[in-house]
């Protein structure tokens, strides 16, 4: 009888276990499964990650403009090109063709990349031809004679060649110049010192295809749609500044083009010497508590 329980207890510890066991085995290999998932997902996102790698997506509210010193005053331009026909542009913006075929900058309402515009129906738009290009629009100018704090936003959506397995190069871009002189000389808005504050430049363009803005910082690739570029413009204490949108393209093939919309500077004015001064307005001194007097009590009269 001893005999027949001590074999049970074994058989039940055995079967205890082989069931620990295929339990444990089965719990492992569920393990490297799922780790082999994860290491493939993180694969995975880390290729998605390279690929995202120079391009822009810079959205949401605007930046404020930059607060003026007192007795300073905040003047403003906008431009959204949506009150013309296209594709005329607004008065005083002039189009060029530095280099290459036709068409210049114009206004424009459909067509890639899309979407055509930020603010519908109309945006300034450029091609990006597969020939050599230098292609330009200037602003109006601008006086900051006595300013300062000048500070551009503007929206934009590109779609321009480059390669896909070299996220750093370029091979069309565009770039942004400013000029002191009313429009006769242009440098890079980073060379005149001027800085972005979102939205600058995500590649390099290559200097060996020809391209005439060949190893400059620029905006090429793909943005996706519509981003925000803002940057502070130098304060050229000069009679007129204009702000230049330049798209330069080599031989090599095309991309969709360039859009630009929703066009804002501000900037502060001074109001002159001598700036008035605030009138102080005195503090009235808190009333003191007049103390109450005591008077003695007169003794009873006997």
């Amino acid at each position: 009888m001893n005999r027949s329980n001590g074999s049970t207890s074994c058989s039940v510890l055995a079967l205890v276990r082989a069931i620990l066991f295929i339990v444990c085995g089965v719990a492992l290999i569920a393990a490297i499964i799922d780790a082999r998932d994860l290491d493939q997902a993180g694969s995975t996102f880390s290729e998605q990650g390279r690929q995202q790698t120079g391009r822009l997506s810079v959205e949401g509210p605007t930046p404020t403009p930059l607060p003026c010193p007192l007795c300073w005053q905040q003047l403003s331009f906008s431009e959204n090109f949506d009150g013309f026909t296209p594709p005329a542009l607004p008065p005083d913006w002039l189009a060029t063709n530095a280099q290459g075929p036709p068409p210049v900058w114009m206004s424009s309402n459909f067509g890639v990349p899309v979407p055509p515009a930020d603010t519908l129906p109309n945006a300034a738009f450029v091609d990006d031809p597969a020939v050599i290009s230098d292609k330009r629009i200037d602003s109006p100018g601008f006086t900051f004679f006595e300013g300062g704090g000048v500070r551009l936003t503007f929206r934009h959506n590109f779609n321009l060649e480059a390669p896909e397995q070299n996220q750093n190069v370029g091979y069309d871009g565009g770039v942004l110049e400013v000029s002191s002189d009313g429009g006769n000389t242009f440098q890079d808005i980073l060379a005149a010192h001027g800085s972005f504050v979102v939205g600058g430049y995500n590649r390099t363009i290559a200097p060996d295809r020809g391209s005439p803005i060949a190893g400059r910082q620029a905006w090429s690739g793909t943005s996706d749609g519509f981003i925000t570029t803002v940057v502070d413009v130098p304060n050229f204490q000069t009679p007129s500044t204009k702000v230049r949108w330049r798209m330069a393209s080599d031989s090599s093939g095309p991309g969709e083009g360039w859009r630009i919309d929703t066009v804002n500077v501000t900037w502060c004015h001074g109001q002159g010497t001598p700036c008035g001064t605030p009138t102080a307005t005195p503090t009235p001194s808190p009333r003191q508590t007049p103390i109450p007097r005591v008077r003695p009590t007169p003794p009873p009269r006997q």
